[in-house]
């Protein structure tokens, strides 16, 4: 009988993206606008694929207005967010809590599947 395998897969045992307060009450979050925001429709959740664009500085953001309100004034403009950075690595609880902070009880972060997940035969991204 050949040795068993282990997995290579290690498991988390940090708070992830998906453990925080916001997952518990995201249903009814998401039914219910509490924030009016000029680029949303009910039942449709609107964003872009990041809250930062070479070009978005004086028109889409205020001229002037610095980088880290970026995603506050993003945040009461549209309900969700693509976060790309989640497919590189595994952002730093620091960073998903400054996140969390800076947006309203109904964002919604759209985050993607780590590039490693996508190598394995078994995962469908």
């Amino acid at each position: 009988m050949p040795p068993k395998r282990r997995s290579a897969v290690t498991p988390i045992k940090d708070p992830t993206l998906f453990e925080m307060g916001k997952l518990e009450a995201a249903g009814t979050l998401a039914n219910s606008l509490k924030v009016e925001r000029p680029y949303s429709e009910l039942g449709l959740f609107l964003g872009t694929s990041a809250f930062t664009a070479n070009g978005w500085p004086g028109s889409f953001y205020p001229v002037g207005m610095k980088p880290t309100e970026y995603l506050s004034y993003y945040a009461n403009k549209f309900q969700t967010v693509e976060i790309d950075s989640t497919y590189y690595g595994t952002p730093s609880a620091s960073t998903v809590t400054r996140w969390y902070e800076k947006t309203p009880p109904d964002f919604i972060f759209a985050a993607k599947v780590p590039q490693l997940c996508c190598r394995r035969k078994y995962v469908v991204c």
